[in-house]
């Protein structure tokens, strides 16, 4: 039930002498866009930057898109890096900023489409880079250390920035018949300690497989969710790894921010319909990292129902080429106390990245394949996909 309204009459002096206080005391927000520009063009990674002054103390800075909350930021500089998506189309971009006491003050930018006749060209292409020197992870780099090519010619880099943008992860993890309760129990503890590192605005899809899918959840922020369902992890059947890591890439063909599958796997594929030369190609479509956490050390030759050694180890090499050109990695892992080491790994070396975005200057949609090249200044080792399949 509602509450009944209440009315207070105030004495006509009391009112003017209100007003007349407010008149007297102007807020002084001003509110000011330092990035984007009007007139660049809006995709992808973008770097959103706000300049406020104020006779008080900011408490907060809110940035709408279309008149979507996208984020809030509390210290200077008032930063957000927001993923904007492919689409071609016109964006306002609201700053409303306000103080300790409650008072606010707005800017607002509007960005307008690019007219073009083929928008193949204006599709922006991301690429995460792990960057080391001497063995140790270099986290102090600036965009004008970059340098990138595309089949052989200089790209511009028109977004960058690190630990930024949402990631979207999939957790795919083997829960075949050969796990026992041991390093069921192991893996359940590594998903969780990932699971437990993202933050509000990360999401993640949980999928337990063997040679069917087991359990899935979709994608979702909350951990609850997540964790719900490890807890029904249970052991059975053989492994298709290569069927359920290409659905897997599929499914992050529609998100956006940062993707990446983290596969877990105690054994090679043996009972996928799907080839390994399909994930490698999928693999090379895709924007998504794979990083495989291989349980029981390197891969020993082996005999299948489908295949013979050579096919066996052919299956595997293209499974590898997969991970390694995505950009990602693969972890070995033999002794199962150091699983929640191993998966606190990726997801620092995720946050560790430098996302470089660019608009490929010879893309023709002609399903050619692209070689990429980073180089830093300096002398530091680049790991990122080798390219992009270009559609």
């Amino acid at each position: 039930m509602s509450r009944p309204a209440r009315f207070f009459v105030l004495p006509l002096g009391l009112l003017l002498l209100a007003g007349a206080a407010g008149a007297q005391q102007p807020q002084q927000i001003a509110v000011q866009f330092q990035s984007p520009a009007a007139d660049q063009p809006i995709f992808g990674p973008t770097d959103v930057q706000v300049g406020v002054r104020a006779v008080e103390p900011i408490d907060r800075v809110e940035i709408f898109v279309n008149g979507k909350l996208m984020g809030a930021t509390k210290t200077p500089p008032y930063r957000l890096q927001l993923d904007m998506g492919d689409e071609n189309v016109q964006r306002e971009f609201k700053a409303v900023a306000y103080t300790v006491s409650g008072a606010s003050g707005s800017a607002s930018l509007v960005t307008s489409p690019v007219a073009i006749h083929d928008e193949m060209n204006l599709k922006l292409r991301a690429l995460f880079v792990s960057v080391t020197r001497d063995g140790l992870r270099n986290l102090d780099l600036t965009q004008g250390d970059f340098r990138l090519f595309d089949n052989g010619v200089e790209q511009e880099i028109v977004t960058f920035g690190r630990d930024e943008l949402p990631l979207t992860a999939v957790l795919l993890l083997d829960t075949s018949e050969s796990m026992g309760a041991q390093e069921l129990e192991a893996v359940r503890r590594g998903a969780k300690a990932f699971l437990d590192g993202m933050k509000p605005e990360d999401e993640a899809m949980l999928a337990l497989f063997s040679d069917r899918l087991l359990s899935f959840t979709p994608f979702t922020a909350d951990k609850k969710v997540l964790a719900s369902a490890m807890e029904k992890t249970h052991s059975a059947g053989g492994t298709a790894v290569n069927d359920f890591l290409f659905l897997s890439l599929k499914a992050l063909d529609a998100r956006q921010g940062q993707r990446v599958v983290v596969l877990f796997s105690d054994g090679s594929d043996v009972h996928s319909a799907l080839p390994a030369a399909d994930v490698l190609w999928k693999a090379q479509a895709s924007q998504a990292l794979i990083y495989w956490i291989q349980f029981g050390g390197k891969h020993k030759s082996f005999t299948s129902a489908f295949r013979g050694f050579q096919e066996n180890d052919r299956e595997y090499e293209n499974l590898v080429k997969a991970v390694q050109e995505s950009g990602g990695r693969i972890l070995e892992v033999e002794n199962i106390q150091t699983m929640e080491y191993t998966f606190r790994t990726i997801l620092k070396e995720l946050r560790e990245q430098y996302a470089i975005g660019y608009y490929p200057s010879q893309a023709k949609g002609d399903g050619a394949f692209h070689k990429v090249d980073v180089r830093v200044r300096g002398g530091g080792k680049a790991r990122h996909r080798d390219g992009y399949t270009d559609f």
